[in-house]
């Protein structure tokens, strides 16, 4: 059930046991006290996502909203950014070389990253993030256009930026692709440059 179904419960019953669907990044399994709703091991429970939450490897950037791509009724998904950056100089790479397949939407992060893995053998920025493990997690991958975006609007939420320009997975020309300046705007810029670099997962 989800969350609200649970607090709708008019009288729950001591030792009553849920699955909250929605509780959380990945849901939870919950218990009734006789007084209050905890984890299965007598903690605090999680609630509904929000931005900022620690959870999923990392911190809550994003939750899907009705018109996003994957966006599912009833279900919880978004995009977890790691807690600090993977790289403070590193070029996007294979400058000269025209990848082809990105995309700047929203959802593309990660097909965008594997087509630049595929197309060229370079320590670019997006192998950074396909390469990393973090707090358990391997599925990391450089955002798009549009999740570095997000990044840049929620960086208080989520922290540990700095004001200074980061790469995004999305191809402008073989020469070219989309980065962003956590304080400007969004701009196409060289792809040898060299730019810090924030890796997401979605969840």
């Amino acid at each position: 059930m989800t969350f609200d179904q649970r607090n709708n419960i008019p009288t729950p019953v001591e030792s009553l046991v849920i699955w909250c669907n929605n509780c959380g990044i990945y849901g939870e399994l919950q218990v009734f006290n006789g007084v209050i709703w905890t984890n299965i091991s007598g903690g605090n429970v999680s609630g509904i996502p929000v931005v900022g939450d620690s959870g999923g490897g990392g911190i809550v950037a994003y939750i899907l909203q009705s018109a996003d791509p994957g966006y599912i009724l009833g279900e919880t998904h978004g995009l977890i950014a790691a807690p600090q950056d993977q790289s403070t100089s590193i070029q996007w790479g294979c400058s000269g070389i025209f990848i082809g397949g990105t995309s700047t939407a929203l959802g593309s992060g990660q097909s965008n990253t594997t087509a630049i893995i595929n197309g060229c053998v370079f320590n670019s920025a997006a192998k950074i993030c396909n390469d990393l493990v973090l707090n358990n997690y391997t599925d990391w991958y450089l955002p798009s256009k549009d999740e570095l975006n997000i990044l840049s609007l929620n960086q208080v939420e989520i922290g540990g930026f700095t004001a200074t320009f980061y790469w995004s997975s999305s191809e402008d020309t073989s020469v070219t692709a989309w980065g962003e300046h956590f304080g400007g705007a969004q701009n196409s810029f060289g792809k040898s440059n060299s730019y810090r670099v924030r890796a997401i997962r979605s969840f």
